[in-house]
């Protein structure tokens, strides 16, 4: 395994980082259920298996499954928490209540021990805002979480899909008036969708913010699952093999734009001059291009250990061109817009 400091901090951050999302209960997850998602003993298979090979770095939120995700990570974690580094997040509705969402100050302080409670923990390593909120001031929730790191119930803040604009705002408030500044982000990026290299990774390199992806292999599109004959292609049964809440993102910036075809059909001829996965390739290319961490969300054992063996790949300027040069430019993705 190879470790990494999270951004500007001087923690240390295994490369791949376990994403606990197919952890937990189909009924109550609220992206929609389906075969993607594994219960408590076949994740803390994955999870130990994990641990194992080295991987210290484990990502989750309260919203997912309703926090049987926390639930199952704080079970994995009993015995090695000072070891791990647990990341988690907060914004999306837990309930109907109109204060049961957001990144008020009050949903915040609810959150953050329903988070420590379910996760077994006494502070989290690295607390996130999921998403920005508009209906909140950014003042109060930053006063908020920097009051969480002087509690030490939090030793980090970090944040996930927003506007560069948004982000560089938070940091900038943060600094001027005293407030804890974000170590980390979290975006969607891969060799199917690069608008992230246009603004939010060049602000992070410049201010040593730790860059961290989700979808680093387009939701299973940079394999040769969905390739044949030179198309990509989902067939009748979309809706079930679709992970739910990625179906837009599959359509429309990972299946449906004519170039990606071929960005899959190299990035698996590649593989096999190489003796080696297309996913392999697809993660290796994000750690070439400077990522600091890849979120694999896997629930599969060998899928992870192929994950890891990704690290180990190395692609030459030509063949980084190579798989780069038939993208073309995409709408940005999962930023909600103001209400």
């Amino acid at each position: 395994m190879i470790y990494d400091r999270l951004g500007w901090s001087g923690v240390k951050v295994s490369r791949i980082c376990i994403g606990a999302m197919e952890f937990g209960d189909p009924s109550l997850q609220i992206f929609g259920g389906g075969g993607w998602m594994v219960g408590r003993e076949e994740a803390l298979k994955v999870l130990n298996k994990a641990w194992d090979l080295g991987i210290n770095f484990y990502d989750t939120a309260n919203v997912y499954s309703r926090g049987k995700s926390e639930e199952i990570l704080g079970e994995f974690l009993k015995g090695r928490r000072e070891d791990a580094v647990v990341a988690t997040k907060v914004f999306f509705p837990m309930s109907e209540k109109p204060n049961d969402r957001g990144l008020s100050r009050k949903h915040i302080m609810k959150q953050i021990r329903d988070s420590l409670s379910r996760l077994g923990t006494d502070y989290v390593d690295l607390y996130q805002i999921h998403r920005w909120d508009y209906e909140t001031p950014i003042e109060e929730t930053l006063s908020t979480l920097t009051g969480l790191v002087r509690d030490g119930l939090v030793r980090y803040i970090g944040a996930s899909s927003m506007w560069t604009w948004q982000f560089a705002k938070a940091q900038y408030i943060a600094e001027a008036k005293g407030y804890e500044k974000f170590v980390s982000t979290q975006t969607p990026y891969n060799l199917l969708y690069r608008e992230e290299e246009r603004e939010m990774i060049p602000f992070c390199k410049a201010h040593n913010i730790a860059y961290m992806v989700y979808h680093p292999i387009a939701a299973g599109v940079l394999t040769e699952k969905y390739y044949k004959d030179g198309r990509l292609e989902v067939g009748p049964d979309a809706p079930e093999r679709l992970r739910p809440e990625v179906r837009f993102w599959a359509y429309d910036a990972y299946i449906k734009p004519p170039e990606n075809a071929e960005i899959v059909r190299r990035t698996i001829e590649l593989a096999k001059n190489k003796g080696v996965k297309a996913a392999q390739i697809a993660l290796a290319w994000l750690f070439h291009k400077g990522v600091n961490v890849a979120i694999v969300g896997t629930t599969k054992i060998e899928h992870l250990e192929s994950n890891i063996e990704a690290l180990e790949i190395k692609l030459t300027t030509d063949e980084i061109r190579y798989l780069e040069e038939p993208y073309r430019p995409k709408p940005v993705l999962h930023i909600p817009p103001p209400p």
